[in-house]
């Protein structure tokens, strides 16, 4: 088994490795009209920059991992993943935001090891806040340990989401069950970025997410916090975890109430 402490470190430092380089490379957006490059495509090289300074990070210490990156692309290291550890990366959680300026993006790393997550770091350069956590040791926010909210009724939580895209199949489910969790919570929340509503759920900003036409490198690491956190994970579509994509995550005393809400015809 990998060295979860060591592993975390590692993590750590990718995340921050890739955070001050999203920061730093912002203003290549402003050069856009002089390069006549799309600013789009200027978001996509800087994700790809820092998912590499990420990987390079990890293999100095852990060569033999492999990894699983956002857009569905797989990429293996000198053993490959299957089964073995590996990590999945998300470098820029949070794009739409981050090619705007709004400061509403993260870092998402985690490693899973034997079919399982084994530990998680969120990072948002805007804020300097590190989210993480290792399996069996709880969760931690710049290194304070945090705790999914108190219980409390819906009217008085907070819900978070994220939208599926506009052409997604989903969409009339979605904008229905949007409705009546605007009905049944206190107030609902949508920021773009995952990573972040997982990370606030697990630190008890927020109360309760749902999402649809969610990929793995989206919701892995923030897995490991709500577990740890206290806060409860669950696939909605019948599917293994990983493998989900359509999630719910809330408080313990949420569970029933919401999962019925988002059930209701």
């Amino acid at each position: 088994m990998t060295d979860l402490y060591k592993a975390s470190r590692a993590a750590e430092q990718a995340a921050y490795a890739a955070g001050t380089h999203l920061q730093a490379s912002r203003s290549r957006l402003s050069e856009v009209v002089i390069t006549h490059q799309a600013p789009a495509d200027v978001v996509r090289a800087i994700d790809q920059e820092a998912q590499t300074l990420i990987r390079e990070v990890v293999l100095r210490q852990f060569p033999e991992h492999g990894f699983v990156v956002d857009e569905g692309g797989a990429r293996a290291g000198a053993a490959g993943h299957g089964d073995g550890p590996h990590w999945v990366v998300d470098a820029l959680d949070g794009s739409a935001n981050y090619l705007r300026g709004y400061p509403q993006y993260a870092v998402s790393i985690a490693l899973v090891e034997a079919g399982e997550p084994q530990l998680g770091v969120i990072y948002d350069p805007c804020r300097n806040e590190f989210f993480g956590a290792i399996r069996d040791c709880g969760a931690v926010l710049n290194g304070a340990a945090v705790r999914c909210a108190p219980p409390r009724p819906a009217l008085e939580a907070i819900a978070a989401t994220v939208f599926p895209r506009p052409a997604s199949p989903r969409m009339s489910v979605y904008v229905a069950e949007f409705g009546r969790v605007l009905r049944g919570f206190g107030g609902v929340r949508r920021s773009g970025s995952m990573a972040l509503e997982l990370a606030y759920l697990a630190a008890g900003r927020i109360d309760a997410f749902w999402g649809h036409d969610l990929g793995r490198w989206n919701a892995t690491a923030g897995a490991v916090l709500l577990r740890e956190s206290g806060a409860l994970l669950h696939a909605r579509d019948g599917l293994p975890m990983l493998a989900s994509r359509t999630l719910l995550a809330c408080t313990p005393t949420l569970f029933e109430p919401f999962l019925s809400l988002l059930a209701e015809p």
